[in-house]
């Protein structure tokens, strides 16, 4: 699904994390009595494990299968059975493991957003996997995919699904309108030209809400960043020139150009019913919403394509999604037990289930030349538009005060689509004065 982290700011995450117990050292927080990550084995020798997870639909379904296919296979040659728990977003997993840890009833092994890598390393949370995953392993993921795995230059979470934003676009309408043959703009240009042929045949252009994470990668194909280009994310760059003339742009779209911006908190929920309705031609989301997307399509009769996030100087794009990670008080037989379950589930063999299955990148190299996804990119070329993408991928921002900054930054964008281009440079300098003291925590 899309980005997200923490909610909370560093020093209110480590504040959190300190509660746990007096015990709860950083260093790894073991020997603090019994705690979910050290039940006992069932009565036949078997390790069980649990394994908290994210999200619903086609992504559940995908966990689901590949525990299961564990279970039978792996787990059953090396007595290790693994139970699978959603636990709803990635900010709910995220709380709700800090509640757990508190309690000693974390799990042993869980998705985490790959934002919150860093917080619950440094929160104790969370242990070093370097030496359960083969190097050549490491080498096999996308250098892109690697960046917020890394805490302290010590590896803590291994690629499972990824995913970028893509541009997406409703082919039929833009066959309608006569728009550049129906290929994917590929510059800002492109898109103003198809935006402004779509107002010609009654329906928005590109249609957008306040998703950092899209303006996130807009800033980037303008060769600027909203927040430095340090994943540490020690300040908010947005007010700066390549980020400002970014958000300029998008007020000009949306002024004299038939860009449709939904404004509030239910934007996203607008802005679907408005791809649902062919309402827009244009928007930008998850390459993970590609599978649901594409079923929505189906059922209502039109066809959509996928491109690159257009540039204006650059093609760069973050990445998103989740890393698998083993919690902190998991040790011995065990700990081994949750390295087997890691590996399995972030194999090229898994990798390729999990791409086809949900529409989350395709995170191992080796896997490009395998006949299931040559077979399944000719035909359905729409997966191989974020394979490609992969090329131009980088990290995400990992400061545990990311999130709330994000808001302040986004709060800015809403106040700035509705009101005076005049306003834009001072709002995106007050926002930066309001995210700075957040990410400095």
């Amino acid at each position: 699904m899309s980005n997200a982290s923490p909610n909370l700011s560093r020093r209110q995450f480590l504040r959190g994390a300190a509660s746990a117990g007096a015990c709860a050292a950083a260093a790894g927080l073991v020997g603090c009595g019994p705690s979910g990550a050290s039940r006992s084995g069932g009565d036949d020798g078997t390790i069980e494990l649990t394994y908290w997870y994210c999200w619903t639909d086609k992504i559940k379904e995908n966990n689901e299968e590949r525990v299961k296919e564990f279970n039978d296979t792996v787990g059953a040659e090396k007595g290790i059975h693994v139970t699978a728990e959603s636990q709803g977003s990635y900010d709910d997993l995220n709380s709700k493991l800090r509640t757990a840890f508190t309690a000693n009833e974390e799990p042993d092994v869980c998705v985490m957003v790959i934002n919150g890598t860093r917080a619950f390393a440094e929160g104790g949370m969370i242990q070093p996997l370097a030496d359960l995953v083969a190097e050549e392993d490491l080498d096999d993921f996308w250098d892109g995919l690697m960046e917020n795995c890394y805490s302290d230059n010590e590896l803590y979470g291994v690629p499972y699904l990824r995913s970028t934003p893509v541009l997406y676009y409703n082919k039929t309408l833009f066959d309608k309108a006569g728009v550049a043959s129906g290929k994917a703009p590929e510059t800002w240009g492109d898109m103003v030209e198809a935006s402004d042929a779509l107002a010609k045949v009654g329906v928005g252009g590109y249609g957008f809400y306040s998703y950092i994470w899209a303006f996130t990668a807009f800033a980037y194909c303008n060769g600027g960043a909203l927040f430095g280009d340090d994943l540490s994310a020690k300040e908010a760059t947005f007010n700066e020139q390549p980020a400002l003339d970014m958000v300029r742009w998008f007020k000009d779209g949306v002024d004299n150009h038939n860009f449709s911006f939904c404004a509030g908190s239910n934007g996203s929920d607008t802005l679907n019913t408005y791809v649902a309705n062919q309402q827009v031609g244009m928007w930008v989301t998850s390459t993970a919403d590609l599978t649901n997307h594409l079923s929505l399509a189906e059922q209502g009769g039109y066809e959509i394509n996928v491109g690159f996030i257009p540039r204006n100087t650059q093609n760069k794009v973050p990445t998103g999604g989740c890393n698998l990670v083993m919690t902190s008080r998991v040790s011995d037989a065990r700990r081994e037990a949750v390295g087997e379950f890691i590996n399995f589930m972030t194999s090229k063999d898994s990798a390729i289930k999990n791409h086809l299955k949900t529409g989350y990148l395709l995170t191992r190299q080796s896997a490009a030349d395998d006949s299931r996804i040559s077979e399944a990119y000719a035909e359905t070329p729409q997966y191989q538009v974020a394979f490609d993408q992969l090329e131009y991928a980088v990290g995400d921002y990992m400061n545990a005060g990311y999130t709330q900054a994000s808001k302040v930054y986004t709060d800015a964008i809403d106040q700035i689509m509705g009101g005076s281009p005049d306003d834009i440079k001072p709002r995106l300098d007050d926002a930066k004065q309001q995210a700075d003291p957040i990410l400095s925590e």
